[in-house]
């Protein structure tokens, strides 16, 4: 199973929105699982709001062009808060009521037409603050536990056994890439972590310049931010996503099986398996 937060569509956007006058930096403070309101009272800026059939997007962003960023910070006071100073556009998620469910960061990231080297130093400075503020990587329940030190096993960074995944070895955050390699990884290229019931995406979007295409690129880096029930409810179709407790379960036992065969599989095969690596737990189920 390959999962994308609807928010993702964000990153097209990003680039255009409104700038925030003055010498102030924009402050922009929030939740997830808490209300709209106490976002929109912490924070200097105001947000954008569009809804539909139940859904209501809070916007914010600033200009890729100018260089006013935003300071940024999700979920303060609590084990999973993160901080950030450059900050360029975030949206606020909620669903038939006024919790925040789900968040999409676009952060400043590098120049445009910047070298490849300086976006791998941006993105590895990215992943290591994660890691050593806790947050753990997730693999897909139904695939196999791979560790970034087998990727080299893999010609294919988004299949294993001719399967497409999501979260295999070449996405373990962990792994340091070398420009060859990280040249190598697609356009689209995104790396799972959670941490205490909640669940964060780092996408990164490349394209190489036109003129110098091997020294240089554009990039994007985003961050998608769910909460435990947001997230799991995308294993589900549109229909069910309300009974994903009762769902998740069997649809996770289904999964463990799938990923047991794949594993058995990659064992034959001489391929290590992270039997280290145990799934998050599921504070709903509790």
């Amino acid at each position: 199973m390959y999962k994308i937060s609807g928010l993702a569509i964000f990153i097209l956007l990003a680039a255009c929105g409104e700038s925030q006058m003055g010498g102030n930096k924009p402050t922009i403070e929030f939740k997830i699982n808490e209300s709209i309101e106490s976002a929109a009272s912490n924070s200097s800026v105001e947000f954008q709001k569009d809804c539909m059939l139940g859904i209501c997007l809070y916007e914010y962003s600033l200009s890729f062009a100018e260089r006013q960023r935003a300071v940024l910070t999700m979920n303060p006071h609590s084990s999973t808060s993160l901080h950030f100073d450059d900050a360029v556009a975030v949206t606020l998620g909620t669903y038939n009521s006024d919790i925040i469910n789900d968040a999409n960061i676009t952060l400043g990231g590098v120049n445009q037409d910047s070298s490849h080297s300086l976006a791998m130093d941006y993105f590895r400075k990215l992943a290591n603050r994660l890691l050593d503020q806790g947050w753990h990587r997730f693999i897909m329940q139904n695939e196999a536990r791979i560790s970034g030190d087998q990727a080299k096993k893999f010609d294919n960074p988004r299949s294993v056994l001719g399967k497409p995944i999501g979260t295999g070895p070449w996405s373990d955050p962990t792994l340091v890439l070398t420009q060859e390699e990280w040249l190598a990884m697609p356009m689209f290229s995104n790396w799972y972590f959670y941490k205490d019931g909640i669940y964060l995406t780092l996408f990164v979007q490349r394209e190489k310049s036109e003129t110098a295409p091997e020294e240089q690129g554009s990039y994007l880096f985003t961050l998608t931010v769910e909460s435990e029930s947001e997230f799991y409810k995308g294993y589900f179709e549109s229909e069910d996503r309300e009974k994903w407790t009762t769902l998740l379960p069997a649809e996770l036992k289904r999964m463990a099986q799938e990923r047991a065969q794949t594993e058995a599989r990659l064992k034959q095969m001489g391929i290590a398996i992270d039997e280290n690596y145990q799934d998050p737990p599921f504070k709903a189920l509790e």
